[in-house]
């Protein structure tokens, strides 16, 4: 715990003059909130409300107020004296994909989440909040928390860390924390081997390979008392950390994991700003859900692919960019007509100046044929969200689109990076 203090402490150190108002209201310690979102396509509600110690906040002490609301959730944080609104935290949730599902049209279910805040220094109110993808707003829980007397469990610290690439103080830096799940102990030498691996992916990757500065990535030793992953499709179940198993929410090669609590509990263990966890497997798979947490799989051929796609989702906000081939169209479902989406990299062109019209050259056409002659060219091009018709993609082949290791595309790149600016404090665009 002295260990954890004096690295608290030295955060205080570098606050600029909006890290002065993080001072005002916050200490330098996480508050976590565990829920249960439960419900189907007809109705959705929170419940079983949980407060938890975090440790060490890690996240920004800038912008406070998030500047990206990527999500369909929407955490805000008033002080309870004055009624300002003093955080916010923007985030997806596997609720939200479930609901999209045939099941989830009409079956209930229930689902473990939570979010992340700065421990407030006096009471505050807090809500949370759902957005639809017309963007309607639907305020699913308002609650209280005081600091002083609400009770707050524990942090209690239970496993080691290795550093596999350090770029800077955690301050000063996005923190990636790797978790692995299904390595049991006897699988230690296994397990440091997967982690190095997973973190050269990912640092051989652009952006991340030209802002080693503003990147940390660390991996949790912690263990699992059976080795391997649960697939239901094959009536194979292991007993995990995480209990990660792929046909979440009835999709074959969408490995995710049961226990987020016990997930983000674990995390406390280290400097924390995004999630990877790497369940032990061959067999491809993975997903990633923004500001959330993003899962793949071991040792399948695809995993350097599969780990940067899904931190895609989980860490730039982005949209997969490819689209069914049966010729499906806007307001699908996917996304509604006449609404811009929110993800920075597809567009409707209702609000194209908000995307990346600035970095297209003059010249070129809007919308973009999808032609040789505009390959490797910022465009404007049909198909993307998993929709033919009426959503746009700025890259004919980006790593979003295709399976394509390390071919991000200039937009998606630029987003990433602004979220690397959004944790290092710096301005964001």
């Amino acid at each position: 715990m002295k260990k954890l203090f004096l690295l608290c402490f030295g955060v205080f150190l570098l606050c600029n003059l909006q890290g002065q108002d993080f001072d005002k209201y916050f200490t330098h310690n996480t508050l976590r909130i565990n829920y249960i979102h439960s419900g189907s396509a007809l109705s959705e509600q929170i419940s079983r409300v949980e407060f938890h110690n975090g440790g060490c906040w890690y996240g920004t002490t800038t912008h406070l107020i998030d500047p990206f609301n990527y999500g369909e959730l929407l955490l805000e944080a008033f002080d309870a004296t004055t009624g300002e609104r003093i955080f916010t935290r923007s985030y997806s949730c596997l609720f939200s994909e479930y609901v999209n599902t045939f099941t989830g049209q009409k079956e209930s279910a229930d689902f473990e989440e939570c979010i992340n805040m700065p421990m407030p220094k006096n009471p505050i109110k807090f809500s949370i909040v759902s957005y639809d993808r017309k963007r309607n707003a639907t305020t699913l829980y308002t609650g209280n928390y005081d600091p002083q007397n609400t009770k707050t469990e524990p942090y209690v610290k239970e496993f080691g860390t290795i550093d596999l690439h350090i770029g800077g103080k955690s301050e000063n830096c996005l923190d990636i924390l790797f978790i692995p799940d299904g390595y049991t102990q006897a699988d230690k030498k296994v397990l440091i081997k997967d982690m190095k691996r997973f973190a050269k992916y990912v640092m051989e990757c652009s952006p991340y390979k030209e802002n080693k500065g503003r990147v940390n990535i660390r991996a949790l030793l912690a263990y699992s008392p059976e080795h391997g992953v649960s697939d239901p499709n094959e009536n194979i179940k292991h007993n995990t950390l995480l209990n990660s198993s792929f046909n979440t929410i009835g999709s074959d090669r969408y490995l995710m994991c049961e226990n987020v609590w016990r997930m983000f509990e674990v995390a406390d263990d280290a400097p924390c700003d995004a999630i990877l966890v790497i369940g032990k497997s061959d067999k491809y798979g993975g997903g990633g859900i923004y500001n959330f947490y993003a899962e793949v799989s071991s040792d399948d051929t695809y995993s350097n692919f599969v780990a940067t796609h899904e931190m895609g989702h989980s860490i730039g906000g982005l949209a997969d960019e490819y689209h069914y081939t049966d010729g499906t169209d806007l307001d699908s479902g996917f996304f509604p007509e006449g609404v811009e989406p929110v993800e920075p990299n597809v567009t409707t062109l209702v609000d194209f100046n908000s995307k990346w019209k600035d970095m297209l050259d003059e010249k070129t056409p809007v919308p973009t044929p999808v032609t040789e002659e505009y390959k490797n060219t910022v465009g404007v091009y049909e198909g993307g969200g998993y929709v033919t018709h009426g959503v746009y993609r700025p890259w004919q082949d980006c790593s979003m689109n295709i399976i394509k290791y390390n071919g991000f595309c200039p937009v998606c790149q630029r987003a990433i990076v602004e979220v690397f600016h959004y944790y290092t404090n710096e301005k964001i665009k």
